[in-house]
């Protein structure tokens, strides 16, 4: 029999034990220090019987059991057996994407016995929850001085461009014209995008807010923050948008268009933009309602919506506009001073005029 470590799992310490964690079926258990070592003689497939040749009779009788406990266990995998047929195709269908990729889908996937609270039980644990730990504030202001922003006209000018028209208008934009944006722009942006919904301003008690995009639970973790390079009215800079005074709080001094870039995964066309929006999340908005590993893919989503809103509301506005992902995290974490374990950065939308 040749066999090897199981693929779809990590191993990590807790309370002076070693845990097995098989996030593929969602087992963790402990196991002991003889099994941890032995799993390190199977990093590959290796012949069970010529491994335990070399031992005594005695120690390679104990040493089987544990080896045929650790396959009854799934710890260790069969050559040829369903388990190893299985573990190909995922192994395949993962690919270049990692071990890292792998344990994040399979952790926070939802298996058939998933249970969930209905409605009012869910509602009811939230009432209970709200007496003895007070739910985070769905908005965060730095105190301090702000710049005031202009207000959301009631019927902005944009806002009669028909959705389907915005719709099949939308692009991503990577080359923008000449000359900045006026602060009524952004203003009118950052009100739609990030302000409560003026049809509905009200915070609910468990701190669920109404915006223009969909947030799971009403929690919308994302905060926005704002590299002004050419905006009429501000100084160029940092800055945070706090979306109940409606205001922009300043972080720090401009970037200059290569260091933007380096931040944005060396893409050139972000330095160049007047106005870049900075996404992240206040994890523990979202963990206060919902305490399971899959919130996370929740909070993802929540850039997505946003996201989409913000290309709407540029593209109605007759602005260029792009997203990217792909960032150098550390470096925005050190511009707008996040702390990475409690807030995360997510993404940027890019905001400059089009090119004539």
């Amino acid at each position: 029999m040749r066999a090897k470590v199981a693929e779809h799992s990590t191993l990590f310490y807790e309370n002076g034990a070693v845990v097995w964690d098989d996030y593929l079926h969602h087992r963790q258990f402990a196991i002991s220090e003889t099994a941890e070592l032995l799993c390190r003689k199977f990093t590959a497939f290796t012949e069970v019987d010529d491994l335990l040749a070399p031992l005594a009779e005695e120690d390679r009788a104990v040493l089987r059991r544990v080896l045929d406990e650790l396959v009854a266990a799934g710890v260790l995998i069969v050559e040829g057996s369903p388990e190893h047929e299985a573990e190909l195709a995922m192994l395949g269908a993962w690919t270049s994407w990692g071990a890292s990729a792998r344990h994040f889908h399979f952790a926070s996937r939802t298996l058939a016995d998933a249970e969930y609270l209905a409605a009012d039980e869910h509602d009811a644990a939230l009432d209970a929850k709200i007496g003895e730990t007070p739910p985070p504030a769905p908005f965060r202001s730095l105190g301090g001085d702000a710049v005031a922003l202009p207000e959301l006209p009631a019927r902005p000018s944009w806002g009669d461009a028909g959705v389907l028209d915005v719709l099949l208008a939308r692009r991503t934009t990577r080359e923008f014209g000449a000359g900045g944006l006026a602060l009524e722009q952004v203003g009118e942006l950052l009100a739609v995008l990030a302000g409560p919904s003026p049809a509905r301003p009200r915070i609910g008690r468990s701190g669920t807010v109404f915006k223009t995009s969909p947030s799971g639970g009403g929690r919308h973790p994302v905060e926005v923050y704002a590299h002004v390079r050419d905006v009429e009215g501000l100084t160029s800079g940092w800055y945070h948008y706090d979306g109940l005074r409606h205001a922009l709080e300043p972080l720090g001094p401009e970037w200059s268009a290569e260091r933007i870039a380096e931040a944005a995964g060396d893409q050139d066309w972000v330095g160049e933009a007047p106005l870049v929006l900075a996404y992240t999340a206040v994890l523990e908005r979202t963990r206060w309602r919902y305490d399971t590993s899959r919130a996370y893919r929740v909070v993802q989503m929540d850039v997505g919506h946003l996201s989409q809103t913000a290309y709407l509301v540029a593209t109605a506005m007759g602005l260029g506009v792009g997203y990217t992902a792909a960032l150098r995290d550390e470096l925005v974490e050190r511009a707008i001073g996040c702390d990475a374990y409690h807030e995360v950065v997510l993404g940027m939308t890019v905001v400059g005029p089009l090119r004539k």
